[in-house]
């Protein structure tokens, strides 16, 4: 937990640094008190949900933008990744779970025949 909390304190400080919104501005637009802001960002408060719906609104972003850890850099199989996830979200739970179950099949032919080639 306490790794998370240092993330996401970390990631709120940078962002509100490169809005150039001082903590007092921040507070402002967040609806949070100065004081909150300073717990979060030094990673003394961990934010409830309705916080970081707060404080990601108040930098004019989505919640998931504001958990978003990863490195700027995406590699070629978190763009293949995302583009799957993609494609599945435009099909049906039962199709979804029909792919899923053939996927799994076939990966694990791909891992039994490298064990034996």
């Amino acid at each position: 937990m306490q790794e998370i909390r240092e993330l996401l304190s970390t990631r709120i400080r940078e962002l509100r640094k490169a809005s150039k919104l001082t903590q007092a501005q921040f507070a402002e637009l967040a609806d949070l008190s100065i004081d909150e802001i300073g717990k979060i960002e030094r990673g003394v408060l961990t934010p409830s949900l309705e916080t970081l719906c707060k404080i990601a609104s108040g930098l004019k972003i989505s919640l998931s933008e504001l958990l978003n850890f990863k490195d700027k850099m995406v590699t070629e199989i978190d763009k293949e990744i995302e583009s799957l996830m993609l494609y599945l979200r435009t099909k049906d739970p039962q199709d979804i779970k029909f792919i899923s179950e053939i996927m799994r099949q076939f990966i694990d032919k791909l891992e039994q025949k490298s064990e034996i080639g």
